[in-house]
């Protein structure tokens, strides 16, 4: 027994200070901020959860379809993840690069220490980890195989000039943080000529 609650005391611990270091906010449909704690993001085969402590100590487990977002601190860095549905299922997106005109979202993962990514192994078909975000808040899947014809595809209208970099040096699947600012840098400076 004393075993058994020396246990318990030190698994309550581990998630308070687990719970401290992501110390955030939740933001409801109708555009309110709930302040709490989030402790896990994990997969379902419906999308993914947040387990969400409140300020009064209730938990509970949020789908995204009932939020807009979230978003947290840890270690001086902040974490800002959004909403959305793609294909049938419903995902909370990491906010990687926010633009005026484009930005880009990238699915959660084991990389960090509380997201538990092990029934996105099981999916049939994972989706996609890259998202764009554009226009209308309309989103744009961008898989690992076939970007380049994704990307050229995207931007022939938007920007052929750097449709026709897609591909190159510096402009490959794992430059899409800079793909994404030097497009908003060049649509900021068409912007200002007008």
């Amino acid at each position: 027994m004393k075993h058994l609650s020396s246990l318990l005391f030190v698994l309550c611990l581990s998630v308070s200070l687990q719970a401290e270091s992501l110390r955030g906010f939740l933001l409801t449909k109708d555009n309110y901020q709930l302040t709490g704690y989030f402790n896990v993001l994990s997969y379902s085969p419906t999308g993914n959860i947040i387990t969400f402590t409140n300020d009064f100590g209730d938990v509970y487990s949020i789908h995204p379809m009932l939020v807009k977002g979230f978003g947290f601190s840890k270690d001086g860095t902040s974490f800002r993840f959004v909403s959305r549905f793609h294909e049938g299922q419903w995902f909370f997106l990491h906010e990687e690069v926010s633009g005026r005109q484009l930005s880009l979202y990238r699915l959660p993962d084991a990389s960090n220490n509380w997201v538990d990514d092990s029934m996105l192994k099981l999916f049939q078909t994972p989706p996609p980890t890259y998202y764009f975000l554009y226009g209308n808040r309309e989103i744009l899947p961008i898989p690992r195989n076939g970007f380049r014809r994704t990307l050229k595809d995207f931007f022939e209208r938007r920007s052929p000039a750097l449709a026709s970099k897609i591909g190159k040096k510096g402009f490959r699947y794992r430059n899409l943080s800079e793909i994404v600012v030097q497009f908003n840098e060049l649509k900021g400076r068409a912007r200002r000529r007008l």
